[in-house]
């Protein structure tokens, strides 16, 4: 599988990355990408377009959120990898037949952007869970009304990590964190993406 640029704008997804990556907390190491991958096999080849978010920079990054990759199912009547979020049965259910949708994700940093501050804290339909590792990192929320939200996350909730990362090991309940940064599934078709922020090209 490769990456290439055939077919896509970089500039929507560079700008809208921007505009997403404006919001974190200045000290926060996160980053959210973007790429389209060329699956080739016997019968065909197809553009398949993937995001991702990174936790840490260089070889201490990591990946924390990923799709559409553990949420698809290997096969229509068996299960994705991840036990969390609404399983895709085809990735075009994410992304759209064709390209002719915008893609759940990015419609869903487009509602993130536009939602008033103050509105920030009430639900998303998210059912992939990246709104919540946006309002993790969002420095127009502070302390207290986030590690006040916290104790409404699962424990192996992803936006978990943010929160560590940004306010530090001591707000995070003793051994939490080991078992955390192992919660999210990455197989090794999902983990190989790159660690600094990039511009990718444009997926949704």
């Amino acid at each position: 599988m490769s990456r290439h640029n055939r077919g896509y704008s970089q500039r929507p997804w560079s700008k809208l990355k921007s505009r997403v990556e404006a919001l974190f907390a200045p000290s926060l190491q996160l980053a959210i990408h973007c790429n389209v991958f060329t699956k080739v096999s016997k019968e065909f080849t197809f553009d398949e377009p993937r995001h991702w978010v990174v936790l840490g920079r260089g070889r201490a990054g990591r990946i924390i959120w990923d799709f559409p990759g553990p949420f698809l199912r290997p096969a229509p009547d068996q299960p994705p990898r991840s036990i969390r979020g609404q399983p895709l049965t085809y990735w075009e259910d994410g992304y759209g037949w064709a390209g002719k949708k915008p893609s759940e994700p990015s419609a869903l940093m487009r509602e993130y952007l536009d939602r008033p501050r103050e509105r920030l804290m009430e639900p998303f339909d998210d059912p992939w869970e990246l709104a919540a590792i946006l309002r993790a990192a969002d420095r127009r929320l502070g302390r207290a009304c986030l590690l006040g939200w916290r104790n409404n996350l699962g424990t192996a909730h992803p936006a978990r990590l943010v929160l560590t990362a940004r306010f530090g090991h001591s707000h995070a309940a003793a051994g939490t964190f080991a078992a955390e940064s192992q919660s999210f599934p990455t197989g090794p078709r999902y983990s190989d993406g790159p660690t600094e922020p990039a511009s990718g090209p444009r997926a949704g």
